[in-house]
């Protein structure tokens, strides 16, 4: 199957090569040799209960690299290397923001794309994003940012009874997707309508990724998205 090309201006990509303040990270530069590596993981449990989960801070950030290192699980969208947190225990709604960040290295640039599946204390996958949820953020949306690819998501501790959030992606657009469709297939008309809309401005996708990973109270996100005049 061919792999299909994803998301993002090369352009973006571009104008982050020197970025500072990346966080090491054990994967190849190579697209190529991402998914050589890619090709080799094996899944490290059976279902979720199996993850190890770092914690998330009741409010601040957190950053994250998705490489070799990672665990691998079987997710109904295919194999894919994943982090996973456990939520900051809340009594006020909050969103919690995930933006993987360009490397920058040239024109062989490639980008992990992130989903968030939100699961309960059993679980349970209970909210996910999808590939149309996605935006391209540039450096300058926030102080000493990177451009990257984020999607958030809202949590209102007193109406759902969310505890864990994990971070992957789809194996189809890695050229590896399950060998038949099942229920939960990130590849949904309104995705794939998406990335027909890309097209070749879109940069290639890789297994693997730098992540930030930011909390906030719904109100400060409010007042950051309109300031007072």
């Amino acid at each position: 199957m061919r792999r299909p090309i994803q998301l993002l201006i090369s352009a973006a990509a571009a104008a982050c090569a020197g970025c500072a303040g990346a966080p090491t990270q054990s994967y190849p530069a190579a697209t190529e040799a991402r998914l050589a590596l890619y090709a080799e993981a094996t899944p490290c449990c059976d279902d979720p209960s199996g993850f190890r989960f770092n914690a998330l801070p009741p409010r601040g950030f957190a950053d994250a690299v998705v490489d070799r290192t990672s665990q691998v699980f079987d997710f109904h969208s295919g194999m894919s290397p994943f982090v996973a947190f456990e939520l900051p225990a809340q009594t006020v709604p909050y969103r919690v923001r995930v933006k993987s960040l360009f490397d920058g290295k040239g024109d062989d640039d490639a980008v992990f794309y992130p989903v968030v599946a939100l699961l309960d204390d059993t679980f349970i996958v209970t909210q996910m994003t999808g590939l149309d949820n996605l935006r391209l953020e540039p450096a300058l949306a926030t102080v000493g940012g990177e451009t990257g690819l984020a999607v958030s998501v809202g949590i209102n501790p007193t109406e759902q009874r969310i505890k864990y959030l994990v971070v992957f992606t789809p194996a189809a657009l890695l050229g590896a997707p399950p060998d038949s469709r099942r229920e939960g297939d990130m590849l949904t008309p309104s995705s794939i309508a998406w990335l027909e809309r890309r097209g070749e401005t879109a940069l290639p996708a890789s297994p693997y990724g730098r992540l930030r990973i930011t909390v906030a109270p719904e109100a400060a996100v409010a007042e950051a998205s309109n300031p007072a005049p």
